[in-house]
């Protein structure tokens, strides 16, 4: 089974506990002089703190962000894979194409303390370690959470946002793998790296609330504990396949007993009685491996898998990391400016010019495909009509190319009418008819009665939320890494009329694919593990 994670323990500010009616004291973020490299930047918010010590605010509440920008553009990923075990931890970079040199829609204009602007860069990705505050309950995700998460934010700092995720289904029992996360898991960090394009910034922020009983001191004390570990020396990272050997894979469920949810799931979806009309089925794949996998060097190898995806990790204190490289964007926001995406229906990408375009047509003209697909783009544009004033649909079908696969696609835009309605479109529109079915509650209800593990943060809403703008992807094509004992693997099929339990099959393996191929494999010499697969 799953091993314990010991690690360094360092206590932290649950900012759910306070009051999300009573506004921080004062939100602040302070640009320093620009330097050359990360052990400069190092150097200079070291000698900042101190200054900080002798300087305390007066404040009783308050959240302060130090930001140092560096003139060498360094890959966030890199500068977390040298951070060693460093937790909690957290990482996102954008769905857009790193070879187009698209980075994050975020366009920030960073001045210095001597008000020099020079520096106007797209931000491409972010690593954090240590907690300034975090997130979390055991009850399911709540308005209040929202408000509490939103009290220490602020439109004037873009740049202090809370990382995290949150589980597919709050009302399921957790399982023992995904205890760390509770129901849902956000954080800021105390140490952070932000890689820009064409250059980077290393940052600290430092939160306390003396009605949360975390003082400035205690939150100076914790930051300084946090930064005694980092390390300033990046070693470039090979994305390439990890070297991990693997032993054994076992599924749950297992290919019988897969066919057997997919009949059961069909025939319940041509009761006529029945009003389901979709439900996802899904698939937990337990690898071993022979050494520990690490899985800020399997995020780093995946980001070459997975061009215009998301990637993210995800790590709390004495946790496992859930990691991911997923297509699926739940929502965007800016101000009052939404998008949304509708993905589903699957293929996989043909080895010629030819047969991919083959490929792409079988899948525009499967009916049972355009019914999944269908099912799904009308419900997210349902859910966006009943708190936007309009909602535009372009384009309506299309396919989108990821390297291994393809699927139909639609994007959804639209304008809130107020702020406030970005906690009604993230519980309305998770979970979608992508990841669960349709309708949502029946859907939901089968899952639950029908999977036998606990999809935990799988499918469920991995981003951030900042002051004026947050974003969250989907949690698909991700895994949950435990030390010691090798990695989870999720994937889902949509379940429709026309579905057949092999093809559905064949789909969960093409998209774990992008996972298994970047570590190699080991056919173990004996193995008594019951429904074991071994992998030739």
């Amino acid at each position: 089974m799953f091993g314990n994670e010991a690690r360094r323990v360092v206590a932290w500010m649950n900012g759910c506990e306070g009051d999300p009616k009573l506004p921080i004291g004062s939100i602040e973020t302070r640009t320093l002089t620009v330097v050359p490299s990360p052990s400069k930047a190092m150097e200079r918010l070291s000698v900042a703190i101190r200054e900080l010590k002798c300087s305390p605010p007066p404040l009783t509440s308050g959240i302060l962000r130090l930001q140092v920008p560096i003139e060498e553009q360094i890959e966030a990923i890199e500068w977390l894979h040298a951070q060693h075990d460093n937790l909690p931890r957290c990482f996102f970079s954008g769905r857009r194409s790193r070879a187009n040199g698209n980075g994050s829609n975020l366009l920030m204009d960073i001045g210095n303390e001597n008000g020099d602007t020079s520096f106007t860069n797209n931000l491409v990705g972010v690593a954090g370690v240590g907690s300034a505050v975090f997130f979390q309950q055991l009850r399911p995700f709540s308005y209040h959470d929202w408000r509490s998460i939103k009290r220490f934010l602020s439109s004037e700092c873009p740049l202090i946002r809370a990382y995290g995720a949150i589980r597919f289904d709050a009302t399921a029992n957790i399982s023992p793998e995904w205890k760390a996360f509770a129901s849902f898991y956000f954080m800021v960090p105390q140490v952070e790296f932000d890689e820009l394009e064409g250059s980077s910034m290393l940052a600290i922020t430092i939160a306390w609330d003396n009605a949360l009983s975390w003082t400035w001191d205690e939150a100076i004390h914790s930051l300084e504990t946090t930064m005694q570990q980092i390390a300033s020396v990046v070693i470039k990272l090979k994305k390439e396949a990890s070297g991990e050997s693997i032993l054994s894979k076992t599924h749950v469920p297992n290919k019988t007993h897969w066919d057997l949810a997919v009949k059961k799931a069909l025939q319940e979806i041509n009761t006529s009685s029945s009003e389901l009309v979709k439900v996802v089925l899904a698939r937990s794949s337990r690898i071993l491996t022979a050494t520990n996998i690490d899985p800020i060097a399997w995020l780093a190898s995946l980001q070459v898998e997975g061009e215009d995806a998301y990637q993210f990790c995800l790590q709390p204190p004495n946790g496992p990391a859930f990691v991911g490289n997923t297509p699926e964007r739940l929502f965007h926001r800016k101000w009052l400016s939404i998008s949304s995406d509708a993905l589903a229906a699957t293929r996989a990408r043909g080895e010629s010019r030819a047969l991919d375009l083959q490929i792409e047509h079988d899948l525009l003209s499967s009916p049972k495909d355009h019914l999944e697909f269908t099912v799904v783009r009308e419900n997210i544009q349902n859910k966006l009509e009943s708190v936007c004033d309009r909602v535009v649909v372009e384009p309506k079908k299309t396919v989108r190319k990821l390297p291994r696969i393809q699927h139909l696609y639609a994007q959804l835009t639209g304008n809130l009418r107020r702020e406030d309605d970005e906690f009604e479109i993230l519980s309305s529109l998770h979970p979608t008819p992508a990841v669960c079915g349709l309708p949502k509650e029946a859907a939901r209800l089968f899952i639950s009665e029908t999977e036998m593990f606990d999809r935990g943060m799988y499918a469920g809403p991995v981003g951030w939320f900042g002051g004026g703008e947050s974003e969250f992807a989907v949690g698909i094509r991700s895994a949950l890494v435990v030390m010691d004992s090798g990695a989870l693997i999720y994937a889902g099929a949509g379940i429709v009329e026309g579905s057949n339990p092999s093809s559905e099959w064949d789909e969960l393996e093409l998209k774990t694919s992008q996972c298994t191929k970047l570590l190699q494999l080991e056919v173990p010499r004996q193995s008594k593990v019951e429904n074991l697969e071994i992998i030739y």
